[in-house]
Protein backbone atom coordinates (compact mmCIF):
# COMPACT_ATOMS: atom_id res chain seq x y z
CA UNK A 1 0.00 0.00 0.00
CA UNK A 2 1.63 3.53 -0.87
CA UNK A 3 1.36 6.36 1.42
CA UNK A 4 -1.48 7.96 -1.03
CA UNK A 5 -3.39 5.21 -0.86
CA UNK A 6 -2.78 4.82 3.07
CA UNK A 7 -3.86 9.03 3.82
CA UNK A 8 -6.77 7.48 1.74
CA UNK A 9 -7.94 4.70 3.45
CA UNK A 10 -7.69 6.90 6.66
CA UNK A 11 -10.10 9.65 5.01
CA UNK A 12 -12.24 6.59 4.52
CA UNK A 13 -12.74 5.71 7.79
CA UNK A 14 -12.08 9.58 8.97
CA UNK A 15 -15.59 9.52 6.92
CA UNK A 16 -17.54 6.80 8.65
CA UNK A 17 -16.89 7.30 11.88
CA UNK A 18 -18.13 11.27 11.65
CA UNK A 19 -21.21 9.47 10.08
CA UNK A 20 -21.60 7.59 13.37
CA UNK A 21 -20.11 10.28 15.39
CA UNK A 22 -16.95 9.59 16.28
CA UNK A 23 -14.45 12.36 15.16
CA UNK A 24 -13.07 13.09 18.23
CA UNK A 25 -11.45 9.09 17.81
CA UNK A 26 -10.02 9.38 14.17
CA UNK A 27 -7.25 11.39 15.61
CA UNK A 28 -6.43 8.73 17.39
CA UNK A 29 -6.83 6.04 14.56
CA UNK A 30 -4.97 8.24 12.20
CA UNK A 31 -2.11 8.71 14.98
CA UNK A 32 -1.55 4.53 14.82
CA UNK A 33 -2.60 3.95 10.87
CA UNK A 34 1.10 2.80 9.38
CA UNK A 35 0.89 2.09 6.04
CA UNK A 36 1.48 -2.42 5.12
CA UNK A 37 3.43 -3.09 2.79
CA UNK A 38 2.75 -6.58 1.30
CA UNK A 39 4.60 -9.41 3.03
CA UNK A 40 5.29 -7.08 5.52
CA UNK A 41 4.75 -8.10 9.28
CA UNK A 42 3.54 -4.92 11.84
CA UNK A 43 5.79 -3.72 14.29
CA UNK A 44 4.78 -4.66 17.70
CA UNK A 45 2.49 -1.54 19.53
CA UNK A 46 3.68 0.20 22.84
CA UNK A 47 1.18 -0.44 25.28
CA UNK A 48 0.35 2.98 25.52
CA UNK A 49 -0.93 2.61 21.58
CA UNK A 50 -2.52 -0.39 22.03
CA UNK A 51 -4.92 1.26 25.19
CA UNK A 52 -5.54 4.28 22.96
CA UNK A 53 -6.69 1.57 20.08
CA UNK A 54 -8.73 -0.47 22.91
CA UNK A 55 -10.52 2.65 23.66
CA UNK A 56 -10.95 3.69 20.28
CA UNK A 57 -12.50 0.54 19.43
CA UNK A 58 -14.32 0.01 22.57
CA UNK A 59 -15.99 3.45 22.10
CA UNK A 60 -17.18 3.07 18.26
CA UNK A 61 -18.25 -0.39 19.40
CA UNK A 62 -20.27 1.13 22.50
CA UNK A 63 -21.97 4.15 19.70
CA UNK A 64 -22.73 1.54 17.40
CA UNK A 65 -24.45 -0.56 19.70
CA UNK A 66 -25.94 2.54 21.08
CA UNK A 67 -27.41 3.24 18.08
CA UNK A 68 -29.21 0.15 17.09
CA UNK A 69 -30.59 0.06 21.04
CA UNK A 70 -28.44 -2.73 22.39
CA UNK A 71 -27.91 -1.18 25.75
CA UNK A 72 -25.98 -3.78 27.70
CA UNK A 73 -23.74 -4.55 24.72
CA UNK A 74 -22.95 -0.51 24.84
CA UNK A 75 -22.53 -0.20 28.38
CA UNK A 76 -19.88 -3.50 28.68
CA UNK A 77 -18.13 -1.51 25.67
CA UNK A 78 -18.04 1.93 27.52
CA UNK A 79 -16.67 0.38 30.73
CA UNK A 80 -14.10 -1.13 28.68
CA UNK A 81 -13.10 2.06 27.11
CA UNK A 82 -13.43 3.80 30.50
CA UNK A 83 -10.34 0.85 32.09
CA UNK A 84 -8.38 1.48 28.72
CA UNK A 85 -8.89 5.53 29.86
CA UNK A 86 -9.64 5.91 33.73
CA UNK A 87 -11.24 9.05 34.28
CA UNK A 88 -11.94 9.76 30.42
CA UNK A 89 -14.75 12.46 30.77
CA UNK A 90 -16.52 10.70 27.32
CA UNK A 91 -16.79 7.37 28.36
CA UNK A 92 -17.68 8.19 31.49
CA UNK A 93 -20.66 10.44 30.13
CA UNK A 94 -21.68 7.62 27.93
CA UNK A 95 -21.62 4.97 30.55
CA UNK A 96 -24.01 7.76 32.60
CA UNK A 97 -26.04 7.94 29.09
CA UNK A 98 -26.41 4.30 28.61
CA UNK A 99 -27.32 3.31 32.12
CA UNK A 100 -29.91 6.38 31.98
CA UNK A 101 -31.17 4.31 29.28
CA UNK A 102 -31.84 1.46 30.68
CA UNK A 103 -33.09 2.69 33.65
CA UNK A 104 -35.91 4.40 31.70
CA UNK A 105 -36.82 1.43 29.66
CA UNK A 106 -37.20 -0.59 32.99
CA UNK A 107 -39.49 2.21 34.46
CA UNK A 108 -41.10 1.61 31.20
CA UNK A 109 -41.74 -1.83 31.52
CA UNK A 110 -42.62 -1.83 35.19
CA UNK A 111 -45.18 0.69 34.51
CA UNK A 112 -46.52 -1.24 31.30
CA UNK A 113 -46.91 -4.34 33.95
CA UNK A 114 -48.93 -2.79 36.15
CA UNK A 115 -51.07 -1.29 33.72
CA UNK A 116 -51.80 -4.70 32.69
CA UNK A 117 -52.13 -5.70 36.41
CA UNK A 118 -54.39 -2.92 36.66
CA UNK A 119 -56.80 -3.62 33.63
CA UNK A 120 -56.71 -7.36 34.03
CA UNK A 121 -58.12 -6.64 37.80
CA UNK A 122 -60.68 -4.31 36.39
CA UNK A 123 -61.92 -6.85 34.31
CA UNK A 124 -62.25 -9.52 36.82
CA UNK A 125 -64.44 -6.82 39.06
CA UNK A 126 -66.53 -6.09 36.37
CA UNK A 127 -67.20 -9.73 35.78
CA UNK A 128 -67.51 -10.25 38.97
CA UNK A 129 -69.81 -7.02 39.25
CA UNK A 130 -67.38 -5.64 42.21
CA UNK A 131 -67.36 -2.09 41.50
CA UNK A 132 -65.71 -1.41 44.97
CA UNK A 133 -62.43 -3.00 43.30
CA UNK A 134 -63.06 -2.08 39.80
CA UNK A 135 -63.63 1.90 40.85
CA UNK A 136 -60.17 1.20 42.90
CA UNK A 137 -58.53 -0.36 40.22
CA UNK A 138 -59.35 2.62 37.70
CA UNK A 139 -58.16 5.03 39.92
CA UNK A 140 -54.76 3.03 40.10
CA UNK A 141 -55.07 2.95 36.80
CA UNK A 142 -55.30 6.83 36.16
CA UNK A 143 -52.06 7.47 37.48
CA UNK A 144 -50.24 5.09 34.99
CA UNK A 145 -51.81 7.02 32.07
CA UNK A 146 -50.10 9.99 30.82
CA UNK A 147 -52.30 13.21 31.98
CA UNK A 148 -52.16 14.18 28.91
CA UNK A 149 -53.85 11.45 26.81
CA UNK A 150 -57.30 10.65 25.51
CA UNK A 151 -57.13 6.83 27.42
CA UNK A 152 -56.77 9.02 30.82
CA UNK A 153 -59.72 10.72 29.78
CA UNK A 154 -61.48 7.65 29.03
CA UNK A 155 -60.45 6.24 32.49
CA UNK A 156 -61.82 9.52 34.06
CA UNK A 157 -65.29 9.62 33.06
CA UNK A 158 -65.69 5.64 33.41
CA UNK A 159 -64.36 6.12 37.38
CA UNK A 160 -67.63 8.71 37.03
CA UNK A 161 -69.41 6.30 36.21
CA UNK A 162 -68.44 3.75 38.49
CA UNK A 163 -69.41 6.50 40.87
CA UNK A 164 -72.71 6.32 40.37
CA UNK A 165 -72.71 2.68 40.57
CA UNK A 166 -70.96 2.86 44.47
CA UNK A 167 -73.65 5.32 45.28
CA UNK A 168 -76.32 3.56 44.54
CA UNK A 169 -74.81 0.62 47.10
CA UNK A 170 -76.47 0.88 50.14
CA UNK A 171 -73.43 -1.55 52.64
CA UNK A 172 -70.23 -0.98 50.73
CA UNK A 173 -68.21 -2.71 53.49
CA UNK A 174 -68.72 -6.05 52.70
CA UNK A 175 -69.02 -5.54 49.01
CA UNK A 176 -65.63 -6.23 47.53
CA UNK A 177 -64.73 -9.82 46.16
CA UNK A 178 -62.11 -9.72 43.42
CA UNK A 179 -59.57 -6.54 45.63
CA UNK A 180 -58.05 -7.04 47.98
CA UNK A 181 -60.09 -5.74 51.80
CA UNK A 182 -57.85 -2.89 52.37
CA UNK A 183 -58.83 -0.70 48.89
CA UNK A 184 -60.41 3.04 49.85
CA UNK A 185 -64.12 2.66 49.19
CA UNK A 186 -64.47 6.30 49.07
CA UNK A 187 -66.18 7.04 45.49
CA UNK A 188 -64.80 10.22 43.90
Amino acid sequence: MTRQQAIKATFSLSLILSSLGLTLFTTTLQANAQPLVVGQVPAAQSPAAQSAAAYARAMQIGYAATGQGDYQTALINFRRALVARPGDRYATAAIANVESYIAQIRAIEERNRRVEESQAMIDEAVAAQDWVCAAASVDTLITLVPADSIERGRLVAYRGELAGLLRARASLENWSTVCDANIDVNPS
